[in-house]
């Protein structure tokens, strides 16, 4: 089984019941309310299996950690975390973060450790390609914020 990071479609998110709690929580920080995923698009999926430990000491050492409590991302600009009374896949709540702070985060942590120009991608790319923790996870948060960020679809983990 495992963890796996997956892209929300828009059937999916109607059904959810996130769009009326992320609207609610847009707009106590005065952010316009987001209309949701667009229709039949892209896929993103990769499964998590090596451990996150020296990547999350990384992104410790680049002040870069808060989007590890994140369940579900979004292409929304706002800063921090915000925390929806749902419940996730792995835990009561949901932790929401920004897509293109995801996407700012990753960025000098990926040129920090030289990530590999031409990585593949495409759902279970990085999974079936990458043996390097490290290089796995740089890569995964990378093309997940570039993913959602051009898309315009939320990840979340099952």
């Amino acid at each position: 089984m495992g963890m796996y990071l997956v892209d929300v479609s828009a059937d999916s998110w109607a059904h959810d019941g996130y769009a009326g709690l992320l609207d609610a929580a847009f707009a106590a920080r005065d952010l316009p309310a987001w209309t949701g995923p667009p229709g039949p698009g892209g896929r993103f999926e990769e499964k998590l299996i090596p451990s996150m430990d020296a990547f999350a000491e990384l992104c410790a050492r680049h002040g870069a950690a808060e989007f590890l409590d994140a369940s579900l991302f979004v292409p929304v600009d706002f800063a921090g975390l915000i925390e929806l009374p749902r419940a996730s896949s792995f835990d009561d709540v949901t932790n929401v973060f920004s897509a293109q702070r995801l996407r700012a985060a990753i960025a000098p942590i990926a040129a920090g450790i030289a990530l590999p120009a031409g990585l593949p991608s495409g759902p279970m790319a990085l999974t079936n390609a990458v043996d390097d923790p490290l290089v796995f996870y740089v890569a995964l948060f990378q093309q997940a914020a570039e993913f959602s960020v051009g898309h315009g679809r939320p990840l979340t983990y099952v």
